[in-house]
């Protein structure tokens, strides 16, 4: 249990759950697609994969103890 909570305190964590699901969203619905251009739309599922890397390489400790 103990694992699980502290993942729940994660921006990261969270960052990705949103991510996720917006990215779902969008795969089912276009909603988000339609306002990038045709040539950038293949890239916005690769959005979130190096929005949570970028995340995981500043975020090295806990936010709070910056």
């Amino acid at each position: 249990m103990n694992p699980i909570l502290q993942r729940l305190k994660s921006k990261t964590y969270w960052v990705a759950v949103i991510g996720a699901v917006l990215t779902g969203m969008d795969a089912s619905s276009g909603f988000f697609s339609q306002y990038f251009p045709l040539a950038y739309r293949p890239f916005i599922p690769l959005f979130w994969p190096v929005l949570m890397l970028a995340l995981r390489e500043v975020t090295t400790t806990a936010l709070a103890d910056k």
